[in-house]
């Protein structure tokens, strides 16, 4: 074998090893049979009333697992943290240890180029350990929701693939159901060392008056390795209503802002 044989196999080598690497960041990737995804974030977000003139503010952290059960199917937990600090947020809770938990499972398909995946989830917090006890008109038991999401998209085989998601979340233990909805359309690119996320959110409801309300989402990643990525993401109101009463709640700004980082074992 002489030496232009050898240099053409070690780049089709590496080619092959790069164009197989992974997107761990990508709106449809599920880690592979065996494989455990790691994902890690810490958010704060902001709103402002233009009549109440107070800023509603809050810290956030989550810890989110996915496993694979097989190469197209996944089961996932998560566990969060909502902060009492007055430095950081509204002060609403009983203390500084709010804990929610998600379970939850994720399916792929694929048919040539297009991309769909299905899940559904179940959240619950206790409402106790969060408001204390005996919260005049409201419910002390542990608060808990059913939701699933369809998710649609095209890859375009250069890095871009455009999507869209539509959500539907309610609670299931209360008299009072409220179920909410959120569609979102955007796309995804991935390039040699980052990924970046961008599209609008519609969130809605047809209780407390059909709010409405429209933001700008985006993030943005940079690779470590092919298997760590960290990164930050966000979204931020451009017009609609909170729905409870459209002339004394308008929403002034509302913004959420974070960082995460994702680990593939």
């Amino acid at each position: 074998m002489n030496y232009k044989t050898i240099l053409m196999a070690s780049a089709a080598v590496m080619f092959a090893t790069a164009a197989s690497a992974k997107d761990i960041t990508n709106p449809f990737y599920l880690p592979e049979q065996g494989k455990v995804l790691s994902d890690t974030s810490i958010e704060m977000s902001r709103t402002n009333f233009k009549h109440y003139g107070n800023i509603d503010k809050s810290l956030y952290a989550n810890e989110e697992i996915t496993y694979g059960v097989t190469d197209n199917f996944s089961i996932f937990g998560s566990i969060g943290n909502e902060f009492d600090s007055t430095q950081f947020s509204s002060g609403d809770y009983n203390n500084d240890h709010n804990f929610d938990y998600m379970l939850g499972a994720k399916y792929n398909m694929q048919a040539g180029n297009w991309l769909a995946q299905v899940g559904a989830h179940y959240y619950t917090y206790d409402q106790e350990s969060w408001y204390g006890h005996n919260r005049q008109g409201e419910n002390d038991r542990w608060y808990k929701e059913l939701g699933a999401q369809v998710k649609l998209g095209y890859d375009l085989c250069n890095g871009w693939t455009p999507y869209t998601s539509f959500d539907i979340a309610g609670n299931i233990d209360d008299a009072d159901r409220d179920i909410e909805y959120s569609w979102f359309g955007g796309v995804h690119k991935k390039f040699d060392k980052a990924s970046v996320d961008a599209g609008l959110r519609y969130d809605f409801n047809h209780e407390d008056g059909s709010a409405n309300q429209l933001y700008a989402q985006a993030e943005a990643n940079y690779f470590i390795k092919d298997n760590i990525a960290v990164g930050l993401y966000g979204d931020y109101y451009l017009t609609g209503n909170d729905g409870e009463n459209w002339e004394d709640a308008d929403i002034d700004y509302d913004y959420t802002a974070g960082l995460q980082a994702k680990v593939l074992f």
